[in-house]
């Protein structure tokens, strides 16, 4: 939702200025998104759901070492995420 400063009730200017620590200026917008996160139990069953996938691909390319499997992870974690460091 992206709101005009100008458009604001007295309320809402006070309410995002006092968030920002400074006052808005009547040309500028304001900008409002939520983010959710997924709760212990969704991370905890996407990492098992994962860890069954890799099992099943190395099941898929028996040559494949597990050297070449992690590799291809961090490649492709890199390609999304440029600045993934693998835990060693």
């Amino acid at each position: 939702m992206i709101l005009q400063s100008a458009d604001l009730s007295p309320n809402q200017k006070a309410a995002i200025e006092e968030i920002l620590g400074r006052q808005l200026l009547d040309r500028e917008a304001v900008s409002v998104h939520t983010v959710s996160f997924p709760s212990a139990a969704d991370r905890q069953a996407a990492t098992e759901n994962l860890r069954e996938f890799l099992l099943d691909t190395k099941r898929q390319i028996p040559n494949c070492s597990e050297e070449e499997l992690e590799d291809a992870i961090t490649e492709a974690m890199r390609s999304v995420r440029p600045s993934y460091q693998p835990i060693r």
